[in-house]
């Protein structure tokens, strides 16, 4: 009788595959969400560029304004743009995190603490956009 034995390195590449696989995922969640968060109505109060107006008499399309969210361009810049300045300011911490607790450690730590962040997505962005933006930071800092 011979036993599967699997070699620890493959393992590893395979978590690393999921997690890095869900860490991307987070990463654009909000970038695909934002366009049915917010009323278009409300963010798209300029139609003066003729290739923005619309043509189509889809009449689903034409009736839905959007969520429930009034946030203009600038605003959504903003909120999107949040992820990245955490992101950016903890490159060098996380490799000097890594060498010093291992990858394992760190890779998982970041994902599990994005993940949690983005399960509380909803409720920051109906407190405030200020705790929003919060969020995505910190969720730029976990990834």
């Amino acid at each position: 009788m011979t036993s599967c034995y699997v070699p620890r390195r493959y393992i590893m590449i395979l978590f690393s595959h999921f997690g890095f696989f869900i860490v991307y995922a987070l990463r654009v969640n909000l970038s695909v969400v934002l366009v049915a968060m917010v009323n278009s109505t409300y963010a798209n109060v300029d139609n003066s560029d003729p290739e923005c107006r619309s043509t189509d008499t889809n009449v689903t399309a034409a009736e839905y304004n959007g969520g429930e969210f009034n946030w203009n361009q600038n605003q959504q810049g903003i909120i999107l743009s949040s992820f990245f300045y955490g992101y950016l300011l903890t490159q060098v911490p996380g490799g000097w995190l890594s060498m010093k607790f291992g990858g394992k450690i760190v890779l998982g730590l970041g994902v599990l603490g994005t993940c949690v962040l983005t399960i509380l997505t909803p409720l920051a962005a109906r407190t405030s956009i200020y705790w929003l933006i919060v969020v995505r930071v910190l969720e730029g800092f976990g990834e």
